[in-house]
């Protein structure tokens, strides 16, 4: 029987194990610290509109305390910047038969990459060899030790999810539809999966002005030039990220507001919150690599990429810098 090892237990891995496990789809979640020491002692919490859903989890504070099977499926559910290290803890784990007998390795499993950005994937090629991209759109928040709120209905989210390198799809990525669909997700499966990763980078660059103190007015500017330059490196990288509206139509997702919830805060966010670390080397920090491989001029998200790398460093919280640092930038470049 298929069993999803969904390794990273924050918001999005938290919520796919929960949702797996309330439609009798066998999961085991790893987590780390708080979170880790919360699931076991008392299940995820799932807060949504209308009520809470408190769900037992398997989980595991490492590969260590997971024995691989040849039926298990690996879902990278951490952040980029994570999600190198975390190739190299499983990818050589010994893999065990119907018998217990040892029969290949971790990087002969399938493994879902759920990363925001465009690295991930090629990043698992190297030592995976059947790799399935995953693309999430999920209003999910994890800022409390064993609860995750979801105030999506009638789905809790929404997947694009294909085969990388792009390609048709095959048995086992109609297999993994089907069981994310029964888990509650609205799920399409493309066999174009990094035009759709590049599209959610492009919301994804303006993560990183949540954290900076700012008008709307300001912040709706710096984000359209945060888009703009993206969408520069794009075409001198002959990237054709997935139409926006396809995006939006396909998302089609449906919110109410969870009792005691602020809602709106991104993920970015919540992890210079919660004091991990930051994920803009993976988001602003692509579209500067791509602009700098292909000569395409990129101010914006480097300035902004440098206040919140050089933020994230300090230690220093949401609000530290001012969007209006991004609105000089041209200027400053003598543009």
């Amino acid at each position: 029987m298929t069993r999803y090892v969904v390794i990273g237990g924050g918001a999005v891995g938290g919520l796919l194990a929960a949702q797996l496990e309330l439609a009798g789809v066998a999961s085991v979640l790893v987590a780390r610290g708080a979170q880790l020491a919360a699931i076991r002692e008392h299940g995820l919490r799932i807060r949504r509109p209308h009520g809470d859903d408190v769900v037992p989890l398997t989980v595991a504070g490492g590969p260590d305390e997971v024995r691989l099977t040849t039926d298990d499926v690996l879902v990278l559910a951490t952040k980029a910047q994570d999600a190198e290290a975390a190739l190299i803890d499983w990818a050589w784990r010994p893999v065990h038969d119907d018998d217990g007998i040892p029969n290949g390795l971790g990087a002969d499993l399938p493994i879902l990459t759920v990363q925001n950005g465009l690295t991930t994937e090629d990043d698992a090629l190297r030592r995976f060899g059947r790799v399935y991209g995953v693309t999430v759109a999920v209003a999910a928040s994890y800022l409390v030790a064993g609860e995750v709120v979801n105030p999506s209905f009638p789905v809790v989210g929404v997947v694009w999810l294909g085969r990388f390198p792009d390609r048709a799809g095959d048995e086992d990525q109609e297999r993994f539809a089907r069981d994310l669909t029964a888990a509650g997700f609205g799920v399409h499966s493309v066999p174009d999966i990094s035009a759709w990763k590049a599209r959610k980078l492009l919301g994804n660059v303006r993560n990183g002005l949540d954290l900076l103190d700012g008008s709307d007015e300001e912040k709706a500017r710096a984000g359209a030039l945060l888009v703009s330059e993206a969408e520069a490196a794009y075409a001198a990288a002959g990237i054709v990220p997935a139409a926006a509206d396809a995006m939006r139509v396909g998302a089609g997702l449906t919110f109410a507001p969870v009792p005691g919830h602020v809602p709106g805060r991104l993920s970015t966010w919540q992890s210079f919150a919660r004091g991990t670390s930051s994920e803009v080397d993976h988001l602003n920090g692509e579209i500067v690599r791509l602009g700098r491989r292909h000569g395409v001029a990129t101010p914006v998200n480097e300035r902004l990429q440098r206040l919140l790398g050089a933020q994230a460093a300090a230690g220093l919280p949401p609000g530290t810098n001012r969007v209006r640092d991004l609105l000089t930038v041209t200027a400053d470049a003598g543009a």
